[in-house]
């Protein structure tokens, strides 16, 4: 069975993120896997973007999108999680994690109703799944 469960959190859809997290951690009640959860911050990979961003500004940044997740996790894990913070493109990142970690699971949310979006560009889940080494469990029309 898994040993170890990647879940991508966005801390901007916290019920999301609850749901998710609870069916990553029935499936790690199974077998006894370890979660990690991750959560990526916007990168400022563009020059000219990252020409007006301050070191000081994106070091508060990060110190509160790390609050941010430290209080998910405070609020909604029984069990206990580690997680990683990462800065870039939210599907890259994700696959890294995976990677260096050896997850052998990444449970992803799927949400439909941004279709319009996937005319331009797949979807952070559909680029996890069709990229990943591991697993990849995409979940939808899920409610906390």
């Amino acid at each position: 069975m898994f040993k170890k469960i990647l879940v991508p959190i966005d801390l901007d859809y916290t019920d999301t993120a609850t749901a998710v997290y609870q069916r990553a951690a029935a499936i790690a009640k199974l077998s006894g896997a370890k979660i990690r959860l991750i959560s990526v911050m916007p990168g400022f990979g563009m020059p000219i973007v990252a020409s007006f961003i301050s070191e000081e500004v994106f070091r508060e940044a990060t110190d509160r999108f790390k609050e941010a997740l430290e209080k998910f996790i405070s609020d909604n894990c029984r069990e206990p999680v580690s997680y990683e913070l990462r800065t870039g493109k939210n599907w890259e990142e994700i696959i890294k994690a995976a990677d260096k970690w050896e997850a052998d699971l990444i449970v992803v949310y799927h949400n439909r109703r941004r279709e319009i979006n996937e005319v331009f560009s797949r979807s952070c889940s559909q680029r996890v799944a069709d990229n990943a080494n591991c697993s990849v469990l995409r979940l939808r029309n899920i409610q906390n």
